[in-house]
């Protein structure tokens, strides 16, 4: 009687096992042939010191120009990639002259320690600025910071944030109080030059 009550849930299991792996070993899965490979298809991979995209290979440990830097952003944050770069210029500097805490911190964009919030952050700074592990550990916290301040703006206006312009104008006062670094942000967003 025991026998029978565990054959039918084992060939149940036995048959999905197979389906799964047939599916890959049979040939079911579509291969795409390298000639029609868009950008938009390949992932951000970081391996030890090194990241990989397309067909760029940046140190993880060396703030890159603002170019590659924009092209990774595009993929690994989507539609906050002209608002880091923004905030990255106003608050660290452009290509090759960053701050103190981008050059040791690899704090691009001046955040504070997240006190709540998930962050890949190592930790706050005796200043409570974050530490990153690198550039692109920044640039992804930065998303995270900026996707759940979205989150904020639709339960305050009940829609979303339309352009990076207008989320500049809801983080002042939030992330950054000093009216320079919002003339600065919308600046440098309106004349945005990278690709």
């Amino acid at each position: 009687m025991f026998k029978n009550k565990l054959v039918i849930p084992t060939f149940v299991l036995l048959f999905l096992t197979v389906a799964a792996i047939g599916k890959t070993a049979f040939g079911t899965d579509k291969i795409i042939p390298v000639a029609e490979v868009k950008a938009s298809d390949t992932a951000v991979v970081t391996v030890n010191d090194s990241l990989y995209f397309d067909s760029l290979e940046l140190s993880l440990k060396r703030i890159p120009n603002a170019q590659p830097m924009y092209s990774v952003a595009k993929k690994a944050i989507g539609r906050w990639a002209k608002l880091f770069i923004a905030v990255k210029i106003v608050e660290s500097g452009n290509d090759g002259d960053n701050s103190i805490y981008a050059r040791r911190d690899y704090n691009l964009t001046g955040m504070r320690q997240p006190r709540v919030r998930k962050t890949l952050s190592l930790g706050a700074t005796k200043n409570k600025y974050a530490r990153y592990a690198s550039w692109y550990d920044c640039m992804v916290d930065f998303g995270m910071y900026l996707d759940g301040m979205e989150r904020g703006f639709i339960k305050k206006n009940h829609r979303p944030v339309r352009n990076s312009q207008e989320m500049v104008k809801y983080l002042y006062g939030k992330y950054n109080s000093h009216p320079v670094w919002r003339k600065r942000t919308l600046y440098v967003l309106k004349n945005f030059k990278w690709k």
